[in-house]
């Protein structure tokens, strides 16, 4: 997968205008197309999604 961490690193820079976006039109969610990346002959497209929206959480086992 080359080129992911080059794709990811365009995260830091849109997450801010992503939430201020949302923000101002008063969105539920909004999300952003960070890239697309081949795994061999498939196409993958990397998305930042925000959400305000409790049904719509990932469960991670990052969180407490």
């Amino acid at each position: 997968m080359s080129g992911a961490r080059e794709v990811v690193e365009k995260a830091v820079f849109a997450i801010e205008p992503l939430i201020a976006e949302m923000l101002d039109y008063g969105y539920t969610n909004n999300d952003v197309s960070l890239g697309r990346l081949m795994l061999g002959e498939k196409e993958l497209q990397v998305q930042l999604v925000v959400t305000s929206n409790p049904d719509e959480f990932l469960i991670s086992d990052e969180e407490d």
